[in-house]
């Protein structure tokens, strides 16, 4: 029986513009700090309770000089309630020109007890002679997380008689990732183990399809996750399940950014449980 899951990573702005008789001034966030954001029809996500980096470009700003603001806003629906109004983002910002300028901020996101969706209104504050002039640039929004979904996947992965987490491959970020949270695993080396434990979890980094191929022959009764790129099928996660056993292919790229996407650890808590679901009761 072969099961397909798939989850997008990242996501893509939703951007609202003043208009006038001239050219708006606008905002793009064009990438988050350590992420690019890929073009899909998806809200950022970023982690509740921290500090991140944003990456702004701004556009048709009419004052030579001017600082960022911003106020957030939780929206629900067609709902938006206030929660944080002014927050000085940078001063002295120069637009020598009319070419888009670039910015780098940080803005703490609020702490959240379940995904929200919260909306950043920027604007430039420009000192005139006479006067304060505020320009709108638009509203960004994003998907917040709750900060306690990487201790829910930390305790998944915390060693248990049943569950001892083995990672093999050549790959390195899963490594990376688990020693980052201090979650104890065994290292299988960068070779395909010979056999598979039933007690164990194994989670494979591959790099070829000789090595999938090498474990897939080898799998039979055990508890494989392969992270495993393969350009023939769609992006997406994958499970073969049998009474002995299951495994699972993931060909997203579900490692790039674990360690600070929420939807990437999200992602690897559904393949956690998927893999250490009972398997389903002879007929």
């Amino acid at each position: 029986m072969i099961l397909r899951f798939s989850w997008l990573i990242g996501g893509a702005l939703l951007l609202w513009q003043t208009s006038s008789a001239h050219a708006a001034a606008s905002v793009q966030l064009v990438g988050l700090e350590g992420r690019v954001l890929p073009a899909v029809v998806e809200l950022p996500a970023v982690f509740g309770n921290h500090e991140k980096g944003l990456d702004l470009e701004i556009s048709g700003v009419t004052a030579q000089s001017a600082s960022l603001r911003a106020d957030l806003l939780q929206v629900a629906g067609g709902l938006a309630m206030p929660l944080a109004k002014d927050i000085h983002l940078q001063d002295g910002i120069a637009f020598p020109n009319t070419s888009p300028q670039h910015v780098r901020v940080s803005i703490k996101f609020p702490d959240v007890k379940q995904r929200a969706e919260l909306l950043v209104r920027l604007s430039l504050i420009a000192d005139l002679p006479n006067a304060k002039q505020v320009e709108q640039l638009g509203d960004l929004h994003f998907e917040v997380f709750p900060a306690s979904l990487t201790k829910e996947l930390t305790d998944l992965l915390q060693p248990k008689p049943d569950a001892h987490v083995i990672i093999f491959g050549s790959g390195q970020k899963l490594r990376l990732f688990l020693t980052g949270l201090h979650v104890p695993f065994e290292d299988g080396g960068s070779d395909t183990p010979d056999r598979f434990d039933p007690s164990r979890l194994y989670l494979g980094e591959l790099s070829t399809e000789e090595q999938f191929q090498q474990v897939q022959d080898r799998s039979a009764g055990g508890r494989v996750v392969l992270f495993s790129p393969d350009q023939s099928l769609p992006a997406g996660v994958y499970s073969d399940r049998s009474s002995a056993g299951v495994l699972i292919r993931v060909t997203l790229p579900l490692l790039d950014n674990l360690s600070d996407d929420p939807r990437s650890q999200l992602g690897l808590i559904k393949i956690i449980h998927l893999l250490s679901a009972p398997p389903p009761s002879a007929n």
